[in-house]
């Protein structure tokens, strides 16, 4: 086994199961391939079932036959659940929704970031659980928390989060002569006289002012930082050399992760390709044929995209891998035969150094019962525990170089997601799904992508796309402005100062002299409404947005109502509108060939990735798909015609 062979891991929840039991399950584990067990992500109130009161026995009993097994652990802080009897103690500290309701007890994640005694209760429950276990051996990892932000809790409209929001702008704007000059306070006679009459950007009779909310979002990630870093803080004191991670999840923009990943080792995140294509379609329009061709395989490129956006913030784990039907989507389809190998295969293409799965065994009770495990609640296996053997016995006969740099960059800004939602114009402008579009043209031309914040450096890049980057700071610009890369520029970009403002030399604002072109009027379009356009001899669609103004590069393509729909200055390349796919992926080959890239056109839903010296074939599709001939190497795993759900791996040549 090459040092750089993924492993398998497990969540495992031993308080929810008799301890005659554990052992068994230990033994299981080790006879599946696991090797990595994540424990205690919610176990507060097993052990502290009152202030002061510790009950370690279990807890101690269950990490010792993990460890006798020879199973490597990753021990979680577990402050994702705080016990009634705290929250009866300190009742302020739950987190308040935007309509000003308190999040109850009774779930999970019922805190607020902001709440300073509910931050001393962190430090203190992390800290003992740092001490009890940071010197085990068989702990070499830890988790802080649980998934940041799920159920909408990055965001706090409570009292604590008014008064600290307060704080942080006073820090950030030291007079408040320079907060209404930000914000554009002189309109609707909304002038402030101090920090102290600022209230939070809700429950306003109509939409709050958009810096104003702006800035709660970059106060809200300043809370998730702070209170993540004080519990690094506390493990790299008691358990020093264990690796840190938390677990992240898919789709989700309410905080910037990268402030966040920047004090940690690991950024893993929980994949559920089934249950997230359904929250898709929930959030922003979907191909209705990919909806349906994908339904037990999931979108083809959202598991890729999320695995090169958090392995661009640290090593990559996927924390919880879907393992089979899950219970919180709008309805929750039983993958396809091989769906897990498939999704395990993805994640090793992109880099994870563990995949585990979530969970051991289906819980018979309580909120999560219809959710699949690897083990029935009877103890049987379950369809997925035969997928993850195989999986596993495969991997092991593969060389697995170390991931390298990719040869494009597409630049994701959290903030651009906060601003494009905040700034409205089009109710069906969803910014995650328009870089998902960007990428999955890339994709499906055979490339290899990281995904890299604004700030990220950009030499060495042969490609960089930058799919709306709302505030360009002149950073940014500069790096733009040096780089001899291809660029390409979606719409949207540079619309907005740092401060959410329009530019004073309008759109796209820093980077209007390299684009050619000056955005002097916007088309918000319905989704369900586009506009026909041509490019070349090929035709397709603008929807949701598209873009007119002064051009001084060339003009290319143009839509039905004659307005440009690309423009080329030198290096750079300027798309004004949201295209079709089919556009999309024509473009994309367009900018890769400019490049020096080689482009492969692949069948509809046919992904390759590649690691070290292989390519990882991916076939998320209902039918067989061939690999195209343009592809040289030789076979190491499968066959050159992919089954549905299936998995090829070439060597690379040339």
């Amino acid at each position: 086994m090459c040092a750089h062979t993924p492993h398998l891991g497990v969540c495992y929840y031993p308080e929810h199961w008799p301890e005659d039991q554990w052992q068994s399950d230990a033994e299981r584990m080790v006879s599946a391939g696991i090797r990595q067990v994540r424990i205690a992500e919610f176990s507060w109130a097993r052990v502290e079932p009152e202030r002061g009161r510790f009950d370690w026995d279990w807890l101690d009993k269950a990490v010792e036959i993990l460890a006798q097994d020879g199973l490597s652990v990753t021990m979680c802080t577990p402050t994702a659940t705080p016990p009634k009897w705290l929250v009866d103690e300190i009742p302020d500290m739950l987190a308040f929704d935007q309509n000003g309701q308190p999040r109850r007890f009774g779930s999970r994640r019922h805190y607020s970031f902001s709440h300073q005694g509910y931050r001393a209760e962190s430090q203190r429950i992390t800290t003992a659980f740092a001490k009890r276990y940071g010197q085990h051996p068989a702990v070499t990892a830890w988790q802080t928390d649980n998934e940041y932000g799920c159920h909408d809790t990055a965001l706090s409209w409570c009292v604590s989060a008014r008064d600290a929001f307060r704080l942080w702008l006073a820090e950030k704007y030291k007079t408040i002569d320079a907060l209404n000059k930000a914000w554009g306070t002189i309109f609707w006679s909304m002038t402030y006289s101090s920090f102290d009459q600022v209230e939070l950007p809700n429950l306003t009779v109509t939409e709050a002012n958009p810096s104003h909310h702006l800035d709660f979002y970059r106060f809200s990630t300043e809370m998730v930082r702070q209170f993540n870093a004080e519990q690094v803080e506390i493990l790299r004191q008691f358990s020093p050399g264990r690796a840190i991670a938390h677990n992240y999840m898919g789709m989700f923009d309410q905080f910037d992760h990268r402030p966040v990943a920047a004090e940690l080792d690991i950024a893993s995140w929980d994949s559920y390709p089934l249950g997230m294509l359904q929250n898709m379609k929930a959030a922003a329009p979907l191909d209705a044929q990919m909806q349906s061709d994908c339904l037990r395989t999931g979108d083809p490129d959202f598991q890729a995209f999320h695995h090169d956006l958090y392995r661009g913030m640290g090593r990559l784990w996927v924390m919880e891998q879907q393992p089979g039907p899950v219970n919180w989507a709008s309805t929750n389809a039983v993958p396809a035969p091989g769906a897990v190998r498939l999704w395990s295969f993805e994640a090793a293409a992109h880099g994870a150094e563990v995949i585990s799965y979530f969970r051991w065994r289906q819980l018979p009770f309580a909120q999560e019962q219809m959710h699949a495990g690897l083990c029935l609640p009877d103890g049987r296996d379950a369809p997925a525990m035969a997928e993850i053997q195989q999986f596993r016995a495969e991997v092991q006969q593969l060389d697995w170089g170390a991931t390298a740099p990719a040869p494009i960059a597409v630049v994701y800004d959290y903030e651009a997601s906060w601003m494009a939602a905040l700034d409205g114009q089009s109710c069906d402008f969803h910014h995650l799904r328009l870089v998902l579009d960007m990428y999955q043209a890339v994709r499906q031309n055979g490339g290899s992508v990281d995904i890299v914040g604004p700030e990220a450096d950009l030499s060495g890049y042969q490609l960089v796309i930058l799919p709306a980057v709302l505030a360009v700071s002149g950073a940014l610009a500069t790096q733009l402005e040096n780089t001899t890369a291809q660029i390409l520029i979606g719409p949207r970009t540079g619309a907005k100062t740092a401060d959410f403002q329009i530019p004073a030399n309008l759109p796209p604002g820093p980077v209007q002299g390299l684009a050619g072109f000056c955005v002097e009027q916007v088309d918000a379009l319905p989704a369900d409404q586009p506009v026909a356009c041509r490019w070349g001899n090929v035709e397709g669609r603008v929807s949701i947005w598209h873009e007119r103004g002064a051009v001084t590069g060339t003009a290319e393509g143009q839509t039905e109502d004659g307005y440009p729909l690309m423009i080329h200055n030198q290096k750079v390349s300027y798309l004004t509108g949201w295209v079709d796919q089919k556009l999309f992926k024509l473009i994309c080959a367009e900018q890769m060939k400019k490049a020096g890239l080689v482009v492969h056109d692949l069948p509809a839903y046919l992904r390759v990735r590649q690691r070290g010296d292989m390519l990882v074939f991916t076939n998320y599709g209902p039918s067989p798909a061939r690999i195209p001939q343009s592809f040289t190497g030789g076979l190491l795993l499968g066959d050159r015609l992919v089954p549905p759900a299936g998995v090829a791996v070439l060597s690379v040549s040339g």
